[in-house]
This record gives C-alpha cells, structure tokens and sequence, in this order.
C-alpha cells in the first residue's frame, strides 16, 4: 500500500488570523491570572495597636466622674484606696472605709456608709439609707 503524505499549507490571511486568535485567547487568559492574583489582599500589620486593662475609672457611672478610681471591689467592706465599690441586687450592708469612693448599692433595701473621704454614693431600686456619703443619690 502506498501511502501518501499530504500537507496543506495556510493561506497567509488565515494565518495571521489564526495567530491573532493565539494571541487573544493569551493574553485574556493572562488577564484573568492577574486580576485573580489582585484580589489577594494581605492585612495590615497590628504593631501600632495597643492593648490597655479596663479598671475601675474606666467602669464608673457617670454620676462619680470627678473621682479618680483605682480599686473595684465586689464585696462588702471597701479598702483604703479610691474604690468602685458594687453592691448586689439583695440587701446590703456596704462599708467604703477611706478613700474617695463611688458606692453602688444596687437592688435592695441598701445601707450605704461612705466611711471617710468624700464619697458618691448611688442607691438603687429598694429603700435605701446613705451615711458619711458626701453625695447621694437615690
């Protein structure tokens, strides 16, 4: 058997044709490599963010921003610092002892002792009494 090889050969309009297709189809599909690539975005670095405690100043109520609070206290009897003393939502017997204080007693039927230094003192829902408080309020 015989076999023959055939070749066909392009016109030069359709070659020129066929390479600007190549070309086109290259360089979208390039163009779509590098918008992909755009979209990745790297964050911004955190060094300059500074992480600072909340403490008792920062969680006085408004009524006490003349103090300067250094302690929170939870319990109580207060310390001799200048403390946000918290009371609870039963009955309290609250005692702030020295120190400029800011006295919250809460919900309850509250008794509320300043101590020394000039205090705030904040009752609540209940029927409070407030003593050695410089201010109060009910």
């Amino acid at each position: 058997m015989n076999s023959r090889l055939v070749t066909h050969s392009l016109a030069p309009t359709r070659r020129i044709a066929l390479a600007s297709l190549l070309l086109s189809v290259t360089l979208l599909l390039g163009s779509a490599t590098t918008a992909t690539g755009a979209a990745n975005v790297t964050p911004a670095s955190k060094i300059t963010v500074s992480v600072r405690p909340i403490g008792a100043n920062d969680l006085k109520p408004s009524q006490c921003a003349t103090l300067t609070l250094t302690t929170l206290v939870t319990s109580p009897t207060g310390t001799n610092a200048a403390d946000l003393q918290l009371g609870t939502p039963a009955a309290d017997n609250l005692d702030g002892k020295n120190g400029a204080d800011c006295i919250i007693g809460g919900a309850g039927d509250d008794a509320i002792n300043g101590g020394g230094g000039a205090d705030i003192c904040i009752g609540g829902p209940g029927t409070d009494t407030f003593t050695n408080c410089t201010t109060s309020y009910q």
